[in-house]
């Protein structure tokens, strides 16, 4: 059986919804207990004041405050409103003397009785004004609380109010006391609503809190699972916290890239460069042996091919370490693309190509038409893809070069009339080391150019697009560049 597993929004929304809701209600109960507290004590302060100045030669008019007590007690029952949540008709009323002996009580209770063991008596006795507890009490004649929760927390429990009944001189005469139970006290609606309404009010923030970290952690799942399958993803825009984490996490895989890179360039270094060095090897071998002058100018020439071969694999993938670890442009200059073009194609190499495989190339730029972008690394993105149009042009070809602008951008379009991309092949040519073989000769290039030409275009805020050609064979490229370069 699996065990049921809550995501961690779901685990801190129960958390939160379980501390705020007893937070909640010992708020709620302290509030009630105030409030309870703050009547009780009033009608203790009336009672001592109606007892002071009801004292004949320092003795309490027992007699007059009686009758005062039975008239009080008698108006709050026959006055009480029906709709208040706070009810006092079970309000009770006792006095000492000033050594604690019961000498008046609404309840019945046997006069004589020390009550100095109660708290509240002892503190008025002793001067103290105000004094307020709590006690248990089973009663057969309390009234029925209202809600069993309210009756199983409150019902037995009663609170005391006293307050010290003073002389004409200021002597302590005894101690009067009020005492109800604290159900009638309690504002039953009012703490309902009350608890209702925070409670709603933290069901809602708690989801609110939830739903954002859990969405966070969802967008931070799919940034991280992007970002180390090599995609190429914006960092989400989360909150502080979430937003370090990220960069974190990206830094890292940055390090783990390097890390990866500097094993896969060890790798291919050792693989590529293990060819021309065993033919340099043998080459160099046969020379020790008697030959024709035109035999061993062939082998010199070997050597010094090998040689080039190892040369140029060495300063891609340098060229390529470079670029991928720049984080922007350095010189931004108005170029004419028409300008540029000619002086790729004018390189030794591509115009050797070129004129060796009879190539038609296709000019349709306007001479005006010019982009921003950093001189060195636009040549060398539009010399990659050209040098792929000149590798897959069958001879006597045409390489067709356009470039249009829209209200965003200018794209430079390079079009070749070869065998076209092998649709298996299309989500792959950005990888780095991968290559496909070229028509004519079989071989296979350095599998970096294109790579090179996307972090080119990456820099520059734009974007290169690879397919086949629509109407006829051959493959199309698009070198997009922002207007507005920043």
């Amino acid at each position: 059986m699996k065990r049921f597993k809550l995501n961690i929004g779901t685990k801190l929304f129960l958390l939160y919804f379980i501390v705020s809701s007893s937070l909640l209600w010992l708020f709620a109960q302290r509030t009630s207990f105030e409030s309870a507290k703050s009547i009780m004590v009033e009608v203790s302060s009336l009672m001592s004041r109606v007892a002071s100045q009801n004292n004949k030669d320092g003795e309490i008019d027992l007699e007059t405050f009686e009758s005062l007590i039975v008239n009080y007690l008698r108006s709050q029952r026959n006055t009480i409103d029906k709709n208040s949540p706070q009810k006092l008709e079970n309000l009770a009323i006792y006095v000492t003397n000033k050594d604690g002996l019961l000498v008046l009580d609404s309840r019945g209770l046997t006069l004589g009785t020390d009550m100095r063991l109660n708290n509240e008596v002892e503190s008025a006795l002793s001067g103290v004004s105000d004094t307020t507890n709590f006690t248990e009490v089973d009663s057969t004649t309390s009234k029925k609380s209202r809600g069993p929760v309210v009756e199983y927390f409150l019902k037995p429990r009663y609170l005391n109010a006293s307050n010290p009944i003073y002389g004409d001189n200021g002597e302590i005469l005894g101690a009067v006391v009020v005492v109800a139970p604290l159900i009638d006290l309690w504002d039953g609606n009012y703490f309902y609503r009350f608890v209702f309404y925070i409670f709603v009010l933290s069901l809602l923030f708690g989801f609110l809190g939830s739903y954002r970290i859990s969405r966070n952690i969802k967008r931070l799942q799919k940034y991280i699972s992007n970002l180390f399958s090599g995609d190429e993803v914006l960092m989400p825009d989360l909150n502080n916290q979430f937003n370090e984490l990220a960069k974190t996490i990206k830094e890292a895989r940055a390090d783990v890239e390097l890390k990866d890179d500097v094993e896969q360039y060890i790798d291919t270094l050792a693989h590529e460069l293990r060819t021309p060095i065993t033919g340099i090897q043998l080459t160099a071998e046969n020379l020790l042996s008697p030959m024709s002058d035109n035999q061993r100018k062939r082998f010199v020439e070997n050597i010094l091919e090998s040689n080039k071969h190892m040369e140029l694999l060495v300063n891609r993938l340098l060229e390529l370490s470079r670029i991928e670890r720049r984080e922007s442009l350095k010189d931004i200059e108005t170029l004419n693309i028409l300008e540029v073009i000619n002086k790729v194609l004018d390189a030794p190499s591509r115009a050797k190509t070129i004129l060796e495989k009879d190539i038609k190339v296709d000019l349709q730029i306007l001479s005006s038409t010019s982009l921003k972008a950093e001189k060195i690394l636009l040549e060398q993105a539009i010399g990659n893809v050209l040098n792929n149009a000149l590798d897959f042009s069958p001879t006597s070809g045409t390489i067709s070069i356009k470039a249009s602008q829209t209200n965003a951008a200018i794209t430079i379009i390079i079009l070749d009339d070869g065998p076209g991309i092998p649709p298996q092949v299309l989500n792959k040519l950005f990888t780095r080391f991968f290559s496909v073989a070229r028509p004519d000769t079989g071989n296979r290039g350095n599998g970096l150019g294109l790579r090179f030409v996307r972090k080119i275009m990456k820099l520059h805020g734009g974007e290169i697009i690879l397919q086949n050609r629509f109407i006829q064979q051959g493959a199309e490229a698009k070198l997009r560049f922002p207007i507005n370069l920043k």
